[in-house]
């Protein structure tokens, strides 16, 4: 029975949470009732007193009218009793003290978001009720001053607790501290931090004086409460004024380590950011310039790679047209210095015929890619069935596809299925994706064409399994002269993906490319229209 009370208080946070309630009022008492012995019995008592028996309402309870002795004994019992029950509440407390009570560490949490002085004017305005309770009681009628201690003993405990809870740094938790700092400051001479603390001061001293010519006025009346009003007045005028300047202060600081760190962009560092803080027009400014910056690295990382892709392209430009144009100019100089038989003559004919419809063909879509990247390229859109034009283009390579040893397998709706583009863009997209799939897949794979309908957009995907290991990311591929295989060993231009994508980007569309090991897919995405 004993070890299971022992566990319920121990473990229980209730029961600490009790524990500690308990013992703020027994010390409460105990204050008390040690100042009732030590000044009524021992001065007032003794000499007013002497024969009468006292009205008697000792902390709690009923009214009761006690001789001395009779009183004398009870306090000291009160005393002692509350003595012995606060060593006992102290044990139990510390043997509890690492059971967490959530409800009071909400409470220390919430007051450490307050400054310190606040809790230190809220304690003097308690120790002042406190006075004013003391010199309007009765004698021996203690009940509100026992309150008034309860309260101020809570709060100086939570204060202690939250002294511990920020690792007893009083910098952080100090608003005189942030103040004096910047007034003394031999580094803040010309910042606008120390003028305005000297402002604040110059108002708090002005205030002050003020305030003490009324004590001057009115200490001949009521002296006391004169004395205990204006220093509270002065107080709270003082940490009002330290707040006003703690709050002004943060602010110019971060205005001043914006105006420090944005000198580190100006030298260049576009991958610095700035620290946002709050949630008004300084941390709104601190996010517009780090959106400068992206727009600035952007830029910067564009402009780089629009370097390297002119560099890329003059160099595949040079290659791509070199070789058929060598070709060209080596049969054609073949032809002029011998004398061939007709068959031959013919041979070198047809062969001339290939390489120069290669080389319009290239010519033709390096023209088309420079106009669709410019956007110099008019687009006829109207309402298409999609559905239609992808089976169109799938027929139109019916010869090719029976020759390429690949099981194409495609998935359409069974009605027709309508969007807004220009039919003959969208059939050359078509027309690129299939060439792609025919020149690069493995020979003897499946190839998969789906179209289906999600919500309010039509999707399209083009899947093959890749005859070259794919080295490249899907956003390199879409880059002029791009080829699935880097020896370059099939025809092409390099330019059918990059066409592809800006006639897409151009109608409104979307075009991705996912990669998954030789899993190469395509996937379009366009508006659907009734």
């Amino acid at each position: 029975m004993v070890t299971k009370l022992k566990n319920l208080i121990i473990n229980d946070s209730k029961a600490k949470f009790i524990l500690l309630l308990l013992l703020f009022l027994l010390i409460s008492i105990l204050f008390e009732a040690v100042y009732d012995l030590n000044n009524n019995f021992f001065y007032n008592i003794n000499y007013y007193y002497k024969e009468f028996t006292i009205p008697y309402f000792y902390f709690f309870g009923t009214p009761l009218h006690l001789s001395k002795v009779e009183l004398e004994f009870v306090c000291i019992g009160v005393i002692l009793s509350s003595f012995l029950l606060i060593v006992l509440c102290f044990i139990l407390y510390k043997k509890n003290k690492q059971t967490k009570v959530k409800f009071l560490e909400n409470v220390i949490s919430l007051f450490s978001k307050v400054k310190i002085e606040l809790t230190l004017i809220l304690i003097l305005i308690l120790l002042i009720l406190r006075f004013h309770a003391f010199t309007s009681n009765k004698m021996f009628y203690n009940t509100n001053l026992i309150i008034y201690n309860f309260i101020i003993i809570s709060i100086v405990y939570i204060i202690y607790e939250n002294i511990k809870y920020n690792n007893y740094n009083l910098k952080d938790m100090s608003i005189t501290y942030v103040f004096f700092s910047n007034l003394l400051s031999v580094y803040n001479r010309k910042t606008i931090n120390k003028k305005l603390a000297i402002v604040f001061l110059i108002s708090i001293v002005m205030q002050a004086i003020i305030q003490n010519m009324v004590l001057i006025f009115f200490m001949y009346i009521y002296y006391a409460e004169a004395i205990a009003i204006v220093i509270l007045f002065t107080l709270v005028n003082t940490v009002f004024h330290l707040y006003i300047y703690n709050f002004l202060s943060a602010k110019f600081n971060y205005i001043n380590n914006i105006s420090k760190n944005v000198k580190n962009i100006e030298n260049g560092d576009l991958k610095y950011k700035l620290e946002v803080i709050g949630n008004d027009e300084i941390s709104d400014l601190s996010k517009s310039i780090n959106n400068i910056t992206d727009g600035l690295e952007n830029a910067v990382d564009s402009s780089i790679k629009n370097e390297r892709m002119k560099t890329e392209l003059i160099t595949n430009v040079s290659h791509d047209l070199k070789t058929p144009l060598t070709s060209i100019l080596s049969y054609v100089d073949m032809l002029k210095n011998n004398d061939f038989d007709k068959e031959t003559v013919n041979d070198y004919i047809n062969i001339l015929d290939k390489k120069s419809q290669r080389l319009k063909l290239l010519i033709d879509d390096i023209f088309e890619a420079s106009k669709l990247s410019s956007g110099d390229v008019e687009f006829n859109i109207t309402k298409t069935d999609i559905r239609e034009l992808l089976i169109q283009s799938i027929v139109e390579f019916e010869d090719k596809i029976q020759n390429s040893n690949l099981d194409f397998i495609i998935e359409t709706p069974e009605h027709a299925v309508f969007t807004m583009i220009d039919g003959k863009k969208t059939w050359r997209v078509f027309e690129n994706l299939i060439c792609n799939i025919l020149k690069y897949s493995m020979p003897n794979t499946r190839v998969y064409i789906d179209m289906f309908i999600k919500e309010e957009n039509i999707i399209l995907t083009f899947k093959n399994i890749s005859n070259d290991k794919l080295n490249l990311k899907p956003e390199e591929l879409v880059e002029r002269f791009r080829r699935g295989d880097v020896s370059r060993k099939t025809d092409g231009s390099g330019l059918g993906l990059s066409i592809a994508q800006n006639i897409i980007e151009l109608e409104n569309a979307d075009m991705e490319i996912i990669i998954d090991a030789d899993l190469f897919k395509v996937m379009l995405t366009f508006r659907r229209v009734n």
